[in-house]
């Protein structure tokens, strides 16, 4: 089963610093470090390292040609990535000791997706196959629609959260992936149990993942309910611990494994993923991630 990712790529700027910088004020940054992410990239790699059949759509600048090798290297097809004239994606991540960050994102060449684009992908898939896609980048319910008109299955990680989230779009969709963030935008509720109740309402036979970092993850379809505890890690850059698991969640999904055993191997990933500094670097090779699942 082949996996098609439509998503960002970005160069990550990252600022070690005291706390977030706040109106008006002016702070020092520690260290400064240059690292590929964006989420569609992350969640790319995350899924091809953990045994995955990826294929990664979107757009870079020239100067995006080491995010072209990185994927590359990692085993994803990147025939269906553009190089054009605008400049590459960028992030600006004020990073705190605790691990927590702050983010800004340039979307540049990821800007310039497009319906011609997204159609020349989608034809060479096939039914079963599926579609993975972030908020990123532009035409997602476009994309969602043919994808699901083309009987692939169709996961969605609405994130980054905002209004050009059509939630009528929930309708085509096979899973969504969500913190809790993104549940009460979609929701209206706070608490995970009635997260999780009013989208199964909402949308039903949606199947949910919601995750709750520390707390682990949870999963309802409105017939099936599963959890799964978060696995211990010593965090030092939470950056792209979302899209561990996502891309993870999706490769098992793809190679035939349980949603329970989907679930742990998303949450295994992702731990270790915060154990390093920035996003598509910190992302573990699958033996890792099974070793940490063996050691708990």
């Amino acid at each position: 089963m082949k996996i098609l990712n439509f998503g960002s790529c970005n160069i990550d700027y990252i600022y070690s610093v005291s706390h977030f910088v706040t109106a008006g004020e002016t702070i020092s940054s520690k260290t400064m470090s240059e690292h590929p992410g964006g989420k569609g990239l992350n969640q790319s790699i995350a899924a091809a390292r953990a045994g995955g059949q990826v294929y990664h759509a979107g757009n870079i600048g020239k100067d995006g040609a080491m995010l072209n090798e990185l994927l590359k290297n990692n085993g994803v097809n990147v025939g269906y990535l553009n190089v054009c004239d605008e400049k590459t994606g960028h992030a600006i991540i004020q990073l705190e000791g605790s691990g927590e960050n702050c983010i800004i994102v340039y979307p540049g060449a990821n800007d310039l997706l497009n319906e011609k684009q997204i159609e020349s992908a989608v034809k060479q898939f096939d039914k079963g196959d599926i579609c993975m896609l972030q908020n990123e980048t532009p035409c997602t319910d476009y994309i969602i629609k043919i994808a699901h008109e083309r009987g692939m299955a169709v996961i969605w990680n609405p994130s980054p959260i905002n209004d050009k989230i059509k939630l009528e779009s929930l309708k085509l969709c096979d899973y969504v992936i969500i913190n809790k963030t993104e549940g009460k935008y979609l929701s209206g509720e706070t608490e995970p149990g009635k997260i999780i109740n009013e989208l199964s309402e909402r949308y039903p036979g949606l199947r949910i993942v919601l995750t709750l970092g520390a707390e682990g993850c949870i999963y309802s379809d409105g017939e099936t309910n599963l959890s799964q505890n978060a696995y211990k890690a010593c965090a030092v850059d939470t950056t792209g611990a979302g899209d561990t698991f996502s891309g993870y969640f999706v490769a098992a999904l793809s190679n035939g494994k349980t949603l329970k055993e989907a679930l742990r191997l998303a949450s295994a990933a992702a731990a270790i993923s915060t154990e390093g500094l920035g996003a598509a670097n910190s992302i573990p090779l699958l033996n890792e991630t099974l070793n940490r699942m063996n050691s708990n």
